[in-house]
């Protein structure tokens, strides 16, 4: 599927696509709903990107999204993915297909589309909550109770009924945190792992750390900040400006946010939101429900001086644009 989109994108980006083609695009999409998720996610990518590198000759484009490399394979049972190159202007985006919600979920023991979230009961007793696109492996059978958390971000209610006793890690891409008979949150971010505790302590080993100095060990109320190399402590969760944990209830809850920022986050279950540089800086404060995203929006239209717009971007992808609302105007005076 990911070829078939791959070749759909440079015959409809780079090349001429007559109307045949496009009835032909049109078909592929409709005929499987994976295809348009492969499609969606694709086409995302340019969210990012400011207009299509015209420049580029179509050759060259099309030589650059055809390269692949073989991902390397964590369990047995997994096939090699590929790593994709997509174009974007002034220079070169790295995509890589595991990334892809619907690829993870397929790999994932245990995983989430946009928008979802789910709970998972553990061997040992405990609980696991998946937040937004977010894909979990799970390994109860070595000498350590295992969470490898291979994209968004879960919560952690460790159970105490595994006959062994054995360590409780969730493992991230910067280094893995040990339960120390606890309830915390990890969520993987692009420059690293955070790591929230409620109640107990846990105990954070970065990957490439030098022994246990490069580490910390968090109590309940504390939360870091881990890279590969090392651990930083963040602000006090009562001086932030979003309840990082109020997802697990279904809840978006923040105080005197940036606007952007707001869509940002809310963006993670709604889809690509774009937000007005005039009305970026208006603070948003309040306790958002995100079983209805769009219901989120209108809200924000009632408190705040903007207007919510579905749109498509330049590829079809869709869009919300937030903008800031037209004053209406001024009766002429008699």
């Amino acid at each position: 599927m990911l070829d078939e989109a791959i070749r759909w994108r440079i015959k409809l980006q780079y090349n001429t696509a007559d109307a045949s083609a496009w009835q032909a695009f049109d078909a592929w999409l409709r005929a499987r709903p994976a295809h348009a998720l492969v499609w969606e996610r694709l086409q995302a990518l340019g969210a990012r990107l400011q207009r299509p590198a015209a420049e580029m000759p179509a050759e060259a484009a099309a030589r650059i999204l055809r390269q692949t490399e073989a991902a390397q394979v964590r369990r047995s049972r997994r096939k090699a993915l590929m790593s994709l190159g997509a174009l974007a202007a002034g220079g070169w985006v790295a995509w890589r297909a595991g990334d892809v919600p619907v690829v993870r979920q397929a790999l994932a023991d245990v995983s989430t589309s946009r928008g979802e979230r789910r709970r998972v009961a553990l061997p040992d007793g405990g609980t696991l909550v998946l937040n937004t696109e977010t894909a979990v492996d799970i390994d109860y059978g070595g000498p350590v109770r295992r969470i490898r958390l291979l994209a968004g971000e879960v919560y952690v209610i460790s159970g105490h009924h595994d006959p062994l006793s054995r360590p409780l890690f969730v493992e991230t891409r910067d280094g893995r945190a040990q339960a120390l008979g606890t309830r915390y949150r990890v969520r993987q971010w692009d420059d690293g792992s955070e790591v929230a505790v409620d109640e107990g302590a846990v105990a954070l080993l970065p990957r490439d750390g030098a022994g246990e100095a490069a580490g910390a060990t968090l109590r309940a109320g504390e939360s870091a900040r881990m890279t590969p190399q090392g651990v930083r402590a963040l602000a006090p969760v009562e001086g932030r400006m979003m309840d990082g944990g109020a997802w697990v209830e279904g809840a978006l809850s923040v105080r005197d946010m940036p606007l952007d920022a707001f869509l940002q986050e809310l963006s993670r279950y709604h889809g690509a939101i774009e937000c007005d540089p005039a009305v970026a800086r208006l603070p948003v404060s309040g306790v958002f429900q995100l079983d209805d995203t769009r219901k989120v929006l209108a809200l924000l239209r009632q408190i705040l001086p903007v207007e919510p717009q579905a749109g498509r971007l330049w590829w079809g992808g869709r869009v919300t644009r937030v903008r800031a609302r037209a004053r209406a105007p001024e009766r002429a005076r008699g």
